[in-house]
C-alpha cells in the first residue's frame, strides 16, 4: 500500500510540473457551420500526424500551438471533416464545415482501442459530455437513466448510493449482476468516486461482439469511461457549481389517530378480545414521515485547469460534493482530485499518466426508520411533555426519530487510482502500448450503540463499539500490439493482440467491545471491557492472466467483419476449470454505401449487422471450491481428548464459470440527411451454469445444508428500439429522442427442477419463487378473489381455518376443497417486461432547455410494509374504509392482528413514468463575457425527479435491489427483488448553478 501511494505521489508531481511546460507559436481561430454561419462548440482540432489537439469553446473558438506547415484536421459530429494548412502568416483562422450525410464518423471506445461508430459490428451505445454535465448527478451512471436502449438504471434516494445498472436484463442469481467498469484502463467495481464533470464519454458495450474482448467478466456488459485530458493551447480554467435542496417527492398517507384507534379496537373485538384504546389515548396526531424527513441541502463545486504545448498537455481538476439526505442525520461528502499528463517524447513515442483520488464520508442512518414511521401509531407524540421520546407499549414499533438519533454509524473511504502508459509507433502501421494501472481502496466503518431507554420495547442497556477496516489493492498491466493497414483503396485491416495480468488483494479486520464511554473522543476499543472483546479478520487474493486478439476488416466501407478471441485464466476456480476461451464474431453490411443506393435521398445511413459470441462471469468469492475445517470437535484417544477437526461446508470441486452465449441482430439507419436516425436490435442471451446454493441432507455434515454449485440456466431475450430527431433552423434547434426495450427474462433450468424460494417478510411468509419457465424472483403467492361478505359465502367456499366474514377469500386453484400451499400461483415479478426513456431539447440563441424521462412497464411490486403488519400497528389511509357489518360493500378486509398470508392482495403495479431531469440554461452574451475577460458564462436551473406517474402506493417504484455475491442467504438480493420493506424514497431536487470558462 505504501509503495502504491508513493508511486501515485510521484505521478502527481510529474503531472503538475507540466503546467509550466508550454511552448510554441499560438494559432487561434473559429469554427462555424456552412449552413447558417453559427459557431460549432466542441469541434476537434488536431495537428495531423501527432497526438496534439484542442476543442472549440461555446463560441466555436480555439487556440493551440502549431508550426508553419502543420496540417490541422478539423472534425465535428454531423459535419464533413476538413484539413487546413498553417501558413507563415496565419494567426487567426476561420474554418467553415459543411454538413455530412453521415453522422457515423463519431469515434467510440471499444476496449483496448477506438473505432468509428460506422465501422462497428457490435452493439455500442454512447453518452457524451453534454449528456452528463447538463444533468447534475452524484454518480455518472445516474445520467444514463432513460437515455440508452437496453440499459436500465434504478437509483436509490440515499445520498452516495450506487445505482443498480442492468444491461439487457439480469443473467445471474448469485454472482455479480453489475456490468464491468473500465476507467481509462483501470478495471473497477463502480464509478461513484469519479467526478461526473471529469468524464468525456461513457461507452456501453452490450453484445458479445463488443464485450468478448473482456472475456471472463463481460457477461453483464461493459461500461468504458473516458475521462478528460489536456489539450494543447492556452490555459483553460473552468468552474462549475450548483446549490439547491432535496425534498421527499412522495409521502404515504397513513390513518390519523381516530382512524387508528377505531381500526385497532375493531381488530381486537374481531379476535374475541376487549378494546383497549379510548379517546383519552389520543395524545397527538403525529405524521411520522414529517418527523423524520427534512428539506436537505445539496451543493457541488468543480474547478478544472487544462492546457499544454506541442510536447506536453495537462489536465487538473478538483471537486467537492455535499449532499444531505432527506432522512434526518443522513449525509454524504465527496472530495475528488484528478490529474493527467501526456508527453510527446518524439514523433513516434508518447508517455502519459493520470491520477484520481477520492475521499468519501457517509453518515449512515437506518432505512428501517421509514418502516417505523409507516407502522408507528399516530397517537404517540414525537416527544413527551418532559422532552423524552414518545412511545407506546401497545405495539412493538420503535420511535423512528429516536431510532435515528441513537444510531452512530460513520463510514469513510479513500480510493486512489493511477495509470502509467507508454505508446510507441514502431512503424506507421504498427503501434505498441503498455498500460499499467493501480488502485488502492480503504474503507473504515465505526458504529457506536449507546445506552438508552425510550420504552420497554426500545432500549439498550450496554454500550457497544464496533470497528471495521476493509482494504483492497489491485494492479492491472495491459500490453497490446495494434496493426492498422489499408491495402489498395478498398481493403482496411485493424488487428490487435494483447496480454493482461491482474492481481487483486483484499483484507478485512474488525472488532467490537462493550461498555465503551459515550463520547466520540473516546470511541476506541481499548476503553471497552476486555472480556467482551470479539474480533475477526480475513483476506483474499485473486490472480488473472489473459491473452486476447481482435481483427477488424473493412472492405470498401461496405462489408465489415470483426473476430475476437480471449483466453482467460482465474485463480478463483479449481485447476481443472481455471482457464477458458471466449470467442465472438460479428459482421455488418453498409447498405447505404452500395451502388444501388446512389441517387436516392431518403436514406443517409443504413447498416445491417449480426454477431455471436460467448462471455463469462467469474464473480465468485476466492477459494469457493476449497474445504474449510472447524476445530470444534475433540476426539477421545486412549482415554484422553485430542483436538479434532471437522469439515464445515461441502464444496463442489468442479465449480466453473458462468458462460453467456449471445446472438445479436441490428439495423441502424439515418433518414432525411440524418435528421431522423435510429436503430433496432434483437438479442438472445443464454447464461448457462449459473451459480446457486443447492440443498443437501443434513447427514452430510454441512453447516447450512447447502453448497455452491453451477445448476441454473437463465435466458434474456429482447428487442431494443431507439429513434432520434434533430432539426436546426437558423438560431433554433431542437431534438427529440425515444428508446424502448422489451426484455423477456426466464429461467430455463434450475436446481434439477426444484424451485428456489426467497423473499422472506420476517413474519414467516415467503413471497418469491425462482422456477423453470418463470422470471427470476417471481412472486409466488395465494390468489385472492375479494372478501367474504356474508356467512353464507364463507360456508359455501373453501377457506383457511379460522376464517371469518370480512377476511380475504383465497382461490382454491387446485380444486381440492382445501386452501394450502399448493394453491399458490405465479403473479408476475419485479423484472420489467418493458423499460423506456424519453429525451428532448430546445435551444434558441443563448437559451437552452432539456428534458429527460424514464420508466418501466409490466413489472410488479410486493408491498412488504403493508403485508408485514403486526398487532396495533398503523395502516394506510386507503384501507380505513374496511368491511364491517354496517359497511358490507367495502372490498377492504376487516381489521385483524393476524399474520397475513402472502397473497396478490399486496401485489401492486411497478409501472411508472418519471420526469427525472429538466434543465433550463442561459449563456451570457459574448460581448459581456469578453468585457469581463472570460470565455463564457452559463447559468442554469435544474429540477430532478419533478413528477412521477405511478400506481404503486408506496414511496417509490424504484427499488434498487442488489446481488449478494455468493451469499448463502438466498432470501436476499436478486431472488428477492421488488419487495418494498425499507426503501429510501426518491427525493425531488431543485438546483441553480453556473458554469464559468476563463
Amino acid at each position: 500500500m505504501k509503495k502504491a501511494y508513493l508511486l501515485c505521489l510521484w505521478l502527481f508531481s510529474l503531472i503538475v510540473t507540466q503546467v509550466y511546460a508550454q511552448e510554441g507559436r499560438r494559432v487561434t481561430g473559429r469554427v462555424t457551420s456552412a449552413d447558417d454561419n453559427q459557431p460549432l462548440p466542441g469541434a476537434t482540432i488536431a495537428i495531423k500526424g501527432t497526438t496534439r489537439g484542442t476543442n472549440t469553446d461555446a463560441e466555436g473558438r480555439f487556440s493551440l500551438a502549431a508550426n508553419t506547415g502543420d496540417v490541422l484536421s478539423v472534425t465535428f459530429v454531423g459535419m464533413k471533416p476538413q484539413e487546413v494548412t498553417v501558413s507563415a502568416a496565419a494567426t487567426e483562422l476561420t474554418i467553415t464545415l459543411e454538413s455530412d450525410a453521415s453522422t457515423l464518423n463519431e469515434v467510440v471506445a471499444i476496449g483496448y482501442g477506438t473505432a468509428r461508430k460506422k465501422d462497428l459490428t457490435g452493439a455500442v451505445a454512447t453518452l457524451k459530455t453534454a449528456d452528463i454535465v447538463n444533468q447534475p448527478v452524484v454518480s455518472a451512471t445516474q445520467a444514463m437513466q432513460g437515455k440508452l436502449a437496453g440499459v436500465q438504471i434504478t437509483a436509490s434516494g440515499e445520498p452516495g448510493s450506487v445505482p443498480t445498472v442492468r444491461i439487457r436484463g439480469t443473467g445471474t442469481l448469485l454472482a455479480g449482476a453489475d456490468p464491468l467498469y473500465v476507467v481509462d484502463g483501470v478495471i473497477t467495481d463502480d464509478i461513484r468516486n469519479i467526478n461526473p464533470q471529469d468524464i468525456t464519454s461513457m461507452d456501453v458495450l452490450k453484445d458479445a461482439s463488443a464485450t468478448a474482448i473482456y472475456g471472463m467478466r463481460a457477461a453483464n456488459g461493459v461500461i468504458l469511461v473516458t475521462t478528460k485530458r489536456g489539450q494543447s493551447g492556452a490555459v483553460k480554467v473552468t468552474y462549475d457549481g450548483y446549490v439547491g435542496f432535496r425534498q421527499a417527492s412522495r409521502r404515504v398517507k397513513m390513518a390519523d389517530s381516530q382512524q387508528y384507534i377505531d381500526f385497532s379496537n375493531e381488530a381486537l373485538v374481531r379476535a374475541g378480545q376487549q378494546p383497549v384504546f379510548t379517546a383519552g389515548d389520543i395524545k397527538a396526531n403525529t405524521n411520522w414521515f414529517n418527523a423524520i424527513t427534512r428539506n436537505a441541502l445539496v451543493h457541488n463545486h468543480n474547478i478544472s485547469l487544462s492546457g499544454g504545448s506541442e510536447k506536453s498537455t495537462y489536465f487538473l481538476s478538483g471537486g467537492y460534493m455535499f449532499d444531505d439526505g432527506i432522512l434526518k442525520g443522513n449525509g454524504y461528502r465527496r472530495l475528488s482530485l484528478r490529474a493527467s499528463n501526456d508527453y510527446q517524447v518524439s514523433k513516434s513515442f508518447k508517455v502519459g499518466a493520470s491520477l484520481n483520488l477520492a475521499q468519501e464520508d457517509n453518515e449512515n442512518k437506518p432505512y428501517s426508520a421509514f418502516t417505523s414511521a409507516y407502522k408507528q401509531a399516530p397517537i404517540v407524540p414525537v416527544y413527551n411533555e418532559d422532552g423524552s421520546y414518545g412511545y407506546t407499549l401497545r405495539n412493538n414499533v420503535a420511535n423512528p426519530l429516536a431510532q435515528i438519533n441513537y444510531t452512530n454509524d460513520h463510514t469513510k473511504s479513500l480510493r486512489l487510482q493511477g495509470v502509467l502508459f507508454a505508446e510507441w509507433n514502431i512503424t506507421s502501421d504498427l503501434r505498441f502500448r503498455s498500460n499499467f494501472a493501480v488502485e488502492n481502496r480503504s474503507f473504515n466503518n465505526r458504529k457506536y450503540n449507546p445506552i438508552y431507554v425510550v420504552s420497554g420495547n426500545q432500549q439498550n442497556n450496554t454500550s457497544q463499539l464496533t470497528l471495521r477496516d476493509d482494504n483492497a489493492s489491485r494492479w492491472v498491466w495491459d500490453n497490446t500490439l495494434t496493426y492498422t493497414k489499408t491495402f489498395g483503396e478498398k481493403h482496411s485491416l485493424n488487428a490487435l493482440v494483447g496480454v493482461t495480468g491482474e492481481r487483486y488483494k483484499t483484507s478485512f479486520l474488525g472488532g467490537s467491545r462493550l461498555n465503551v464511554p459515550n463520547n466520540p473522543d473516546y470511541w476506541t476499543l481499548n476503553l471497552g471491557t476486555q472480556a467482551t472483546a470479539t474480533n475477526e479478520s480475513s483476506m483474499g487474493l485473486e490472480r488473472r492472466l489473459s491473452y486476447y486478439s481482435r481483427v477488424n476488416y473493412n472492405y470498401d466501407d461496405r462489408y465489415l467483419l470483426t473476430a475476437t478471441v480471449r483466453q482467460d485464466g482465474s485463480s478463483k476456480f479449481p485447476s481443472s476449470n481455471r482457464s477458458s476461451i471466449f470467442p465472438s464474431v460479428g459482421a455488418a453490411w453498409q447498405i447505404a454505401n452500395e451502388n444501388f443506393m446512389k441517387g436516392q435521398n431518403l436514406f443517409s445511413a443504413l447498416k445491417l449487422r449480426a454477431s455471436w459470441g460467448q462471455v463469462g462471469n467469474d464473480r465468485i468469492v476466492p477459494n469457493a471450491f476449497l474445504y474449510t475445517l472447524s476445530s470444534n470437535l475433540d476426539y477421545q484417544i486412549d482415554g484422553q481428548l485430542a483436538p479434532g477437526y471437522t469439515i464445515q461446508d461441502i464444496k463442489d470441486l468442479n465449480l466453473r464459470w458462468e458462460v453467456t452465449t449471445e446472438k445479436d441482430l441490428g439495423l441502424e439507419f439515418g433518414l432525411l440527411n440524418n435528421r431522423l436516425s435510429g436503430e433496432v436490435n434483437y438479442y438472445d442471451k443464454l447464461t448457462k451454469d449459473a451459480l446457486i446454493y443447492k440443498p443437501i441432507d443434513a447427514i452430510f455434515g454441512d453447516n447450512d445444508s447447502q453448497y455452491l454449485t453451477n445448476a441454473a440456466d437463465i435466458r434474456n431475450r429482447g428487442i431494443e428500439f431507439g429513434l432520434n430527431w434533430n432539426e436546426k433552423k437558423g438560431d433554433f434547434r431542437y431534438n427529440v429522442g425515444v428508446n424502448f426495450t422489451i426484455n423477456n427474462n426466464k429461467i430455463e433450468r434450475v436446481n434439477g427442477g426444484l424451485p428456489i424460494q426467497a423473499g422472506s417478510l420476517g413474519n414467516g411468509q415467503i413471497t418469491t419463487q425462482t422456477a423453470e419457465g418463470q422470471p427470476i424472483g417471481s412472486f409466488y403467492v395465494y390468489q385472492t378473489n375479494g372478501i367474504f361478505k356474508t356467512q353464507a359465502e364463507l360456508d359455501a367456499y373453501p377457506h383457511i381455518s379460522g376464517a371469518k366474514v370480512g377476511d380475504l377469500r383465497y382461490v382454491d386453484t387446485d380444486g381440492n376443497g382445501i386452501i394450502n400451499g399448493n394453491d399458490r400461483v405465479y403473479k408476475g415479478s419485479y423484472q420489467p417486461k418493458y423499460f423506456f426513456g424519453l429525451t428532448g431539447g430546445i435551444s434558441y440563441r443563448n437559451f437552452d432547455l432539456s428534458v429527460t424521462a424514464a420508466g418501466n412497464l409490466g413489472n410488479q411490486i410486493y408491498n412488504g410494509k403493508k403485508a408485514q403488519r403486526f398487532g396495533n400497528e398503523n395502516i394506510e389511509a386507503s384501507v380505513t374504509n374496511w368491511w364491517s357489518p354496517s359497511n358490507t360493500t367495502s372490498n377492504n378486509p376487516r381489521p385483524s392482528n393476524d399474520v397475513a398470508l402472502a397473497s396478490d392482495y399486496y401485489i401492486e403495479s411497478g409501472s411508472y413514468l418519471r420526469i427525472n431531469n429538466v434543465s433550463l440554461g442561459y449563456n451570457l452574451p459574448k460581448t459581456l463575457t469578453d468585457s469581463w475577460k472570460m470565455q463564457g458564462i452559463r447559468v442554469y436551473v435544474t429540477a430532478q425527479n419533478l413528477v412521477t406517474f405511478q400506481k404503486f402506493s408506496g414511496f417509490t417504484p424504484e427499488l434498487p435491489g442488489r446481488t449478494l455475491v455468493n451469499s448463502t442467504d438466498q432470501t436476499a438480493g436478486t431472488l428477492s427483488s421488488g419487495i418494498e420493506l425499507d426503501a429510501y424514497p426518491t427525493p425531488r431536487t431543485f438546483l441553480m448553478g453556473v458554469t464559468v470558462n476563463f
